[in-house]
């Protein structure tokens, strides 16, 4: 969880946790897209209400 209380994307692809949300919505309406600062790569990753499945 960041300082802002946004939670932490990992990349999937390179596994960096230097991550910007790109877009609220991505390919689907329950998907958001985010950029990795790392690899430089645009990924999407679904979107869950309340507390995240990986914490």
């Amino acid at each position: 969880m960041t300082d802002s209380g946004e939670p932490t994307v990992e990349c999937p692809h390179c596994g960096s946790q230097d991550t910007e949300q790109e877009s609220a919505f991505g390919s689907e309406v329950s998907k958001s897209q985010y950029y990795c600062n790392g690899c430089h790569t645009v990924f999407e990753r679904i979107k869950w209400e309340g507390k995240q499945p990986d914490e």
